[in-house]
């Protein structure tokens, strides 16, 4: 294989034994997400918070709540995806059996290669099969990346809150893509 081949992404379940990939992936790709918000020390709180070890383990091990997955481009994980079957979903869709992506992330290095949307489209089958009628996400008013990444997936926006990063207050809007 020469330096120019292109190994393909692959896809698998994140299982409990993935913490550390998983910790360091989320932490890193959070970061470079963030990297435009003016306090840094917001990310790193919320990621201290929310990506230490422990918890990861304890999500990767509950897959009936929390499924995720990660991509792997050889033996290098790459971006991560993860569906939240607990969190209370928005007034908007209380009539809906709807579940939250909360979080979908790439390395800046892998965006514009289709990791994103494999990973989305996984997501997605997994709330098709688990018979649910919409698929929500939270996002930074600011990440205009990612706003135009969902609205091309489909997505809708259909309101916003305020979201708790680190030991600030952001703004997110709520989109939404019914299946």
């Amino acid at each position: 294989m020469s330096d120019t081949t292109k190994v393909p992404v692959q896809v698998r379940p994140g299982t409990r034994e993935d913490a550390k990939i998983v910790a360091k992936l989320a932490a890193e790709t959070l970061r470079e997400a963030f990297a435009s918000h003016e306090n840094t020390t917001d990310t790193e709180a919320y990621i201290t918070q929310y990506f230490h070890k422990l918890s990861l383990q304890s999500e990767l091990a509950d897959a009936k709540n929390h499924p995720f997955w990660i991509a792997f481009e050889g033996d290098e994980a790459i971006a991560y995806a993860k569906l939240n079957r607990k969190n209370e979903k928005p007034r908007n869709l209380k009539g809906y059996k709807a579940i939250e992506l909360q979080r979908l992330y790439v390395y800046e290095k892998n965006k514009g290669q289709g990791v994103g949307r494999q990973l989305l489209e996984q997501a997605l089958e997994q709330a098709r099969q688990d018979k649910y009628q919409a698929v929500f996400v939270s996002v930074w008013d600011k990440n205009e990346e990612a706003l135009s990444f969902y609205e091309k997936m489909g997505f809708e926006r259909f309101g916003w809150h305020y979201f708790l990063f680190g030991f600030g207050r952001q703004r997110d809007f709520w989109m939404v893509k019914y299946l």
